[in-house]
């Protein structure tokens, strides 16, 4: 029995006052140690809705049911079933988010961007984050650039880095935005890697991606999306090797 983490239900962003439909009435669920890979056309709502799951985009309507609670609602019930008001942070905190772009601190360190959050937000001790740290960089292979600043980095390593940036709040869930568009091909392979070895351990991921091979692959599970909805989903099996959807059968054609 797969037990579910996230259950997403008829979600919707509308924008320009319901001109333009960027989710139109999604509904998925994700279970936990899911390898969920989001594939569709530039412009489908991927990102999108990658970035509801956090609430970084506010959905218009549905709801977006996380560890049992719906971080969708303003208030949420207490333990003695009083609504209490919803504390997004407390909930963004188990939601790992990694990038296009890698977003770190250009003044700060490898190790100060590694430690920053969990030392502010967690309250872990500075000698216990960068413990934590140097054991994810080790796993990384990136242990001897942990005093290094980001411009002295490659593509590939920042991105490598932004992942255990996320990987340092200990999150249930890690979301995935396009992880290696930004980079050059030859950089790919090397956070693909790291990517490959997180679903190994079991780690719940969302990743939306144009890269077919991670997703038939490493994905248990694929979703297609276009123009804001969810056409077809299934295992990577009957996604590439039986598209129904025409829309994915034409998409498939163009990618592979």
């Amino acid at each position: 029995m797969n037990e579910k983490l996230i259950e997403v239900k008829n979600l919707k962003k509308y924008y320009n006052r319901g001109a333009i439909k960027a989710l139109d009435g999604i509904s998925v669920d994700i279970n936990r140690g899911d390898v969920m890979v989001i594939i569709g056309p530039s412009g489908s709502g991927k990102s999108t809705f990658l970035r509801s799951l956090n609430l970084l985009e506010e959905p218009s309507d549905g709801e977006i049911i996380f560890d049992g609670v719906d971080i969708t609602k303003k208030k949420a019930p207490n333990a003695e079933g009083k609504p209490v008001k919803l504390n997004i942070d407390e909930h963004r905190q188990k939601m790992g988010m990694v990038f296009q772009h890698f977003n770190l601190f250009p003044h700060k360190t490898i190790m100060e961007n590694l430690t920053l959050a969990p030392i502010q937000v967690k309250r872990m001790a500075k000698a216990a984050a960068e413990e934590k740290a140097m054991k994810l960089l080790h796993r990384v292979g990136l242990a001897d650039r942990a005093d290094a600043y980001p411009i002295q980095l490659s593509g590939g390593q920042k991105q490598r880095i932004a992942i255990v940036r996320a990987l340092m709040m200990e999150p249930e869930v890690m979301l995935f935005d396009e992880p290696t568009s930004a980079l050059d091909p030859e950089m790919v392979g090397e956070v693909l890697e790291v990517m490959k070895e997180l679903a190994h351990e079991g780690m719940t991921m969302v990743v939306v991606t144009h890269e077919m091979g991670f997703a038939r692959e490493v994905g248990n599970r694929v979703l297609f999306m276009a123009d804001g909805r969810l056409l077809e989903e299934g295992t990577p099996e009957e996604l590439f090797g039986n598209p129904q959807h025409p829309r994915l059968q034409d998409f498939l054609s163009k990618v592979l």
